[in-house]
């Protein structure tokens, strides 16, 4: 169980810090709820205390390993399907497992796309919504703005001869 103040990421929503635990009518009954105020869209998710390991809230990564995915050490690429749907499919999958490392794989993978051909609209939206998990992951894990996690990510995967 999570307590006020704690950084938690959702997988599908990115990362935010629990501003209270409420208790509120569900079905006739009384359930309690994390209030959930995510760092990046400035809004209130209320999620089920007792359905928070079912949607995969989990703790934010550690400073350490933010600083590593910052680094560029995030594991190799895992292949991309020719097929747009089989890319999609699994690039969803990478994202949903709440993993740092595969969020970021996501996001270079597609970035790489991009660069050789525009991304189809669904797509973008993947690549839209595995940035924003992970920059505000980043960001919490870090104490860094947007910008700065941004600029670093840049550099990095500049650097590094696949991209």
């Amino acid at each position: 169980m999570f307590s006020v103040g704690d950084h938690v990421l959702h997988p599908l929503h990115g990362a935010g810090t629990i501003t209270s635990v409420i208790t509120r009518p569900n079905g006739g009954k009384q359930q309690k709820y994390y209030s959930l105020h995510l760092v990046l869209d400035d809004i209130v998710l209320y999620i089920p205390v007792a359905c928070g390991g079912q949607v995969g809230l989990r703790a934010i990564c550690s400073k350490q390993k933010a600083l590593q995915i910052l680094e560029g050490d995030f594991g190799g690429l895992p292949p991309q399907p020719s097929s747009w749907n089989c890319r999609y499919r699994e690039n969803m999958e990478r994202i949903r497992s709440g993993e740092i490392c595969k969020v970021a794989q996501v996001v270079v993978c597609l970035r790489i796309r991009n660069r050789r051909r525009t991304l189809a609209g669904s797509e973008k939206r993947v690549l839209e919504c595995a940035e924003k998990i992970l920059y505000s992951e980043l960001m919490l894990a870090t104490g860094m703005s947007w910008e700065q996690i941004y600029r670093k990510l840049e550099l990095q995967w500049k650097q590094l001869r696949w991209y």
